[in-house]
Parts: C-alpha cells; sequence; structure tokens
C-alpha cells in the first residue's frame, strides 16, 4: 500500500515547497509503502508540491527490493497514471489504483487504513513530525531510521 503525509516546514531549506493542501505554506511529504501488516518497506520525502506519481517508480523499485513478492498494490488517486499502473504490470505486481474521478467510497479505504496508521507512526518521531532539519539527507535519514525502528519494535524475540 502507498501513501503519502505532509508535514510543515517552517524553517525551510531541501525537500519543502509550497503546500497545496495548507495554503502555500512549506513542507515537506513523506511517502510511505507499507506491507499489508503495517511493515514499511519504503520511505522517501521529496518537497510537498512535487506531484506523487514522479515518486512511484523509485518508491516500487525500493519496496521490491526489500519484498520481492508483492503481489497486489493498493495507492490512491495521486498516484493513477498509465504509467504506474504500466509498471506494476511489468514486474508482475497487480495495480488497485483508483482511478481520478472515481467516487472516494471505492472500497480502497478498508484495506488502505493500514498505510495511514504506518504514516502515524513515522510521525510519532517529534523531529519528522516538526520537520525542523534543513537539510534533505538529514530527512532522509530520520525517515529510514524511524522506519527501522517501526520494523525492530515489531521483531519478536526468538
Amino acid at each position: 500500500m502507498v501513501d503519502s503525509c505532509s508535514v510543515r516546514g517552517r524553517y525551510g531549506g531541501d525537500l519543502t515547497g509550497p503546500n497545496p493542501t495548507d495554503r502555500g505554506k512549506p513542507g515537506t511529504k513523506h511517502h510511505v509503502v507499507v506491507s499489508t501488516d503495517g511493515l514499511p518497506l519504503a520511505v522517501m520525502p521529496s518537497a510537498a508540491n512535487v506531484h506523487d506519481t514522479m515518486l512511484f517508480p523509485d518508491l516500487l523499485r525500493l519496496a521490491q527490493v526489500v519484498c520481492a513478492a508483492i503481489g497486489r498494490l493498493y495507492a490512491d488517486a495521486g498516484y493513477d497514471s498509465a504509467d504506474d499502473r504500466w509498471l506494476c504490470l511489468r514486474d508482475g505486481v497487480q495495480p488497485y489504483i483508483r482511478k481520478i474521478g472515481e467516487p472516494c467510497g471505492s472500497g480502497l479505504g478498508k484495506v488502505r487504513c493500514v498505510v495511514g496508521h504506518g504514516c502515524a507512526w513515522l510521525l510519532a518521531n517529534k523531529r519528522l513530525d516538526r520537520r525542523q532539519d534543513r537539510l534533505g539527507r538529514v530527512v532522509l535519514s530520520l525517515l529510514t531510521a524511524a522506519a527501522i525502528f517501526i520494523v525492530a519494535n515489531r521483531i519478536t524475540a526468538f
């Protein structure tokens, strides 16, 4: 499942841009791919004004590096494009991407609530939620570390 969450970037810096959902205030988007049990497979930050379809190929590639057996991929209308659907089908992944213009009650919300929880777990790290770092590589490393901590907390003792 693929989704993104936006955070404010008050201090500017790399990976910030005018957020279209927050009246043009500077912000950053965290794109997340999670498995069906909520474990993050791939994370990537971008400026808030970058369209979701621009990062989809990299997110899919990163997720396939971690988990090669991806059978289905759920996403919202922000990731809807013919290229993204073709990319999924080429790699043997069945895309369940809501088409632009379809009603929101298309049934994907029941399945996609898992990625919402994954975004909330990432933003529980207050340094990511407040976005006080200006360098893009620091934001990427903090986002990756937060994903690693989520996976480490879910691993049970042998």
